[in-house]
C-alpha cells in the first residue's frame, strides 16, 4: 500500500500484545458501505493489552517529543479561541497520564502507524481485515494517530480533508456527526482551504448546527466511521479517553482532493467565485489534470507550518494538570520539528 519505512526510535515499548483473533468481529454485510455512511460497529483493539496504563506510559516515555501534541481548552464548544497549545518538554509518560486525569487536556501521538512493533502491526492488521471484509474498500494509503482526552475535554467542531474513522479503546466519549457537503456548516471555500492546508480543520461553529447532527455515545470497543469531510465534534463524558484515529486515501478521495485543490487555485489566480465540486465529467477531469500538473511542476503554493507557542507545560502537580512556563511562551516541541528549529 505504499507505506513509508517506519521511523527508528531508541527504547521503544517492549509491550507484547495478546491477539484475540480478528480485530473486527462483524460480518461483511454489517460493514457494507464503510466510509459512505455513518456506521457504528465493534472492534477488539482494547483486548490486546496495548492500551493498559503501564503500556501507554512506556509508549509515551519512548516516543519522540516532536511527535507529541498537547492542548488545553475551555468548556464552551463555540469558543474555539480557548484552545491553547501545551508544551511537553521534560515530561514523563506517567506525568502526562496523571495530568490527563485532573485537567482539561487533549493529547496526541502522531504517526503511531509507523511505530516499529505491535502498534504498527495491529493497525496494519485492522486495515487488512477491513479490505478482506469490505470488497469496495480499497485504500491506497493510510495513517494513524493515538488520541488521549481528559474527562470533560472536547475536540472542537472541524472537518478533515482525508477520510477517517475512530477506534475507541478506553473511557467514554460523545460524538456529533454532521452531513458532509452542507455549506451552511462548512463553506466550500473553507473546505478548499482545509484541503490546501491554508487553514486548520477547525471552522466556526454555533449550537444551531446541532439540529443537523447525529449523536453517538462511544465506549471501549466501538468503531465509528463516516463519509469523507463530514464535520464532527467530540466531548469526553467519563474517564480518560483513549482512541486511535485512522486516516486513509482512496482513488475517489484523492480525486476529491484534486478537485477542491483546483478550485482553490482557480479562485486565487483567476478570482473565480462560483466553482463546481462535481467529481465526474469533462470539467472535473480537466481540473484534476491541471492540479496534478501544477503539483508536479512545483507551481502550487506551499504554506508555511504554523508556529505553536505555549505559555504552559504539562504538570500533574499544577492546577488543571498544567503550570505556567517561567520567562514567557516557548515554541512547542511539535512545532520545532515542523519549523526546523533545533535538533530533534
Amino acid at each position: 500500500m505504499g507505506r513509508t519505512e517506519p521511523f527508528q526510535v531508541q527504547g521503544r515499548s517492549s509491550v507484547e500484545p495478546t491477539w484475540p483473533g480478528d480485530m473486527i468481529p462483524d460480518s461483511p454485510d454489517a460493514l457494507a458501505g464503510l466510509g459512505k455512511r455513518y456506521m457504528k460497529t465493534r472492534h477488539r483493539l482494547h483486548e490486546t493489552g496495548l492500551f493498559s496504563e503501564d503500556a501507554l506510559v512506556k509508549l509515551i516515555d519512548s516516543y519522540p517529543r516532536h511527535l507529541l501534541q498537547a492542548f488545553t481548552m475551555g468548556t464552551d464548544p463555540e469558543k474555539m479561541d480557548e484552545l491553547q497549545p501545551v508544551d511537553t518538554a521534560g515530561v514523563t509518560g506517567g506525568e502526562i497520564l496523571e495530568a490527563l486525569k485532573i485537567g482539561r487536556l487533549w493529547f496526541k501521538l502522531l504517526r503511531i502507524y509507523q511505530w516499529k512493533g505491535p502498534y504498527a502491526d495491529v493497525i496494519r492488521q485492522i486495515y487488512g481485515e477491513l479490505q478482506a471484509k469490505c470488497p469496495g474498500f480499497k485504500p491506497v494509503d493510510y495513517s494513524a494517530n493515538l488520541l488521549f482526552g481528559s474527562p470533560g475535554s472536547q475536540v472542537y467542531f472541524h472537518a478533515d480533508a482525508k477520510p477517517n474513522m475512530l477506534w475507541h479503546v478506553c473511557g467514554e466519549k460523545r460524538f456529533w456527526l454532521y452531513p458532509a457537503g452542507n455549506t451552511r456548516l462548512v463553506s466550500q471555500e473553507s473546505m478548499e482551504n482545509i484541503f490546501e492546508n491554508v487553514q486548520d480543520e477547525e471552522v466556526p461553529y454555533t449550537t444551531e448546527f446541532d439540529r443537523y447532527a447525529e449523536q453517538y455515545d462511544l465506549e471501549a470497543g466501538d468503531l465509528l466511521s463516516w463519509p469523507q469531510n463530514s464535520p464532527h465534534r467530540v466531548c469526553v463524558t467519563e474517564g480518560v479517553s483513549v482512541s486511535i484515529t485512522t486516516f486513509y486515501q482512496t482513488d475517489e478521495s484523492i480525486r476529491r482532493e484534486h478537485i477542491y485543490g483546483a478550485n482553490s487555485l482557480l479562485r486565487r489566480t483567476l478570482k473565480l467565485r462560483t466553482l463546481s465540486t462535481k467529481e465526474s465529467g469533462v470539467v472535473a477531469l480537466a481540473k484534476e489534470t491541471m492540479y496534478r500538473a501544477c503539483r508536479r511542476t512545483g507551481l502550487l503554493k506551499v504554506y508555511p507550518a504554523r508556529k505553536y507557542l505555549a505559555d504552559c507545560r504539562i504538570d500533574p502537580r499544577g492546577p488543571g494538570g498544567i503550570s505556567q512556563i517561567r520567562g514567557g511562551p516557548v515554541v512547542t516541541e511539535f512545532s520545532k520539528a515542523a519549523l526546523g528549529i533545533g535538533a530533534m
